[in-house]
């Protein structure tokens, strides 16, 4: 009898580890996704000195114009 409660307890242990291995690789590769969106909204942020300084002119040429 306690054999049987031995073999069902691992039985079950190991079907939760199996599950949370699953769980922890779905996770990893949502990490992944994340990450390299992450990366390409940066890419689109980035503003290069040029870019800032034609930015800056441009204000201050609106600001000129209205007074």
């Amino acid at each position: 009898m306690t054999m049987d409660i031995n073999a069902i307890m691992i039985v079950l242990l190991s079907v939760t580890i199996v599950c949370l291995l699953f769980i922890m690789y779905v996770m990893y590769v949502r990490i992944q996704q994340l990450l390299r969106e992450v990366d390409a909204l940066s890419g689109r942020m980035e503003i290069t000195g040029s870019e800032l300084e034609q930015l800056t002119r441009s204000v201050e040429e609106y600001k000129n114009a209205r007074g």
